[in-house]
């Protein structure tokens, strides 16, 4: 019997390796940026702590889209900066050291890339654009620019299946945490990683072993890294 053909898989090139050093390999979601989250987000989300966030995020297993004060598409933010960058914005910005941080790579083959700066008559000329591509716009105002946060997006259309990101689709590589004790663990009915019975207690998420933490220390002003999530012999939630 003849088998039918295997589904083709999207192809997307490979974007050049980093070399510029005030360009970065990674790119980082933050859980809070210091000013209101995009439109329509449900309440739950928004009486959130930042550590709260980074915990659901992990759990769910998905990163959900908002629309931007761009308009367009919902979509989801991430920042290219650099280590020496991310000192500043947690210095001199609003942001809150609470994030997740992704190979570049992966964000681009999910559909993201970095956005547009557009002049404001630009802007205003590129109002009637279509929503996927409003979503990627930023006006830049002089006085109130954001070339700073060098942000890149995955747009997401409303009509898709789901207006979210799964962790699956990208490439974790590390977390940002703003408390060191900080675990993600839970109260949860889990399949026990070592005995593999459902069981009521503190789980870790369900991550892969071995990821690091960098913890934003704000004695000194510095990122500094953490002994990874998942140690040998911890229990952590293996499936539901």
């Amino acid at each position: 019997m003849t088998q039918p053909p295997a589904p083709l898989i999207p192809w997307t090139p490979a974007l050049r390796p980093v070399e510029q050093p005030d360009s970065s390999q990674v790119l980082i979601h933050f859980c809070d940026r210091g000013w209101p989250l995009g439109r329509g987000v449900p309440d739950e989300i928004l009486r959130m702590s930042p550590t709260e966030r980074l915990t659901s995020i992990l759990w769910d297993g998905h990163l959900r889209a908002f629309v931007t004060d761009s308009g367009g598409d919902p979509a989801v933010c991430f920042t290219e900066s650099t280590w020496r960058g991310l000192d500043f914005v947690m210095r001199e910005r609003p942001h809150q050291p609470w994030g997740l941080m992704f190979d570049r790579q992966s964000v681009y083959d999910a559909g993201g890339g970095p956005i547009w700066h557009a002049r404001p008559e630009e802007h205003q000329a590129l109002s009637d654009l279509s929503p996927r591509l409003r979503a990627r716009v930023v006006r830049l105002d002089p006085g109130s620019d954001r070339l700073h946060e060098r942000e890149w997006r995955i747009p997401r259309a409303p009509c898709e299946p789901s207006t979210t990101v799964a962790l699956s689709e990208l490439q974790l590589v590390g977390l940002l945490v703003g408390d060191p004790r900080w675990a993600g663990v839970r109260w949860e009915h889990c399949v026990s990683a070592t005995t593999g019975v459902r069981q009521w207690g503190h789980f870790f998420p369900p991550l892969s072993s071995g990821l690091p933490r960098f913890w934003w220390d704000p004695s000194s002003a510095r990122l500094r890294r953490l002994p990874p999530l998942f140690g040998r012999g911890l229990e952590y939630r293996a499936g539901a």
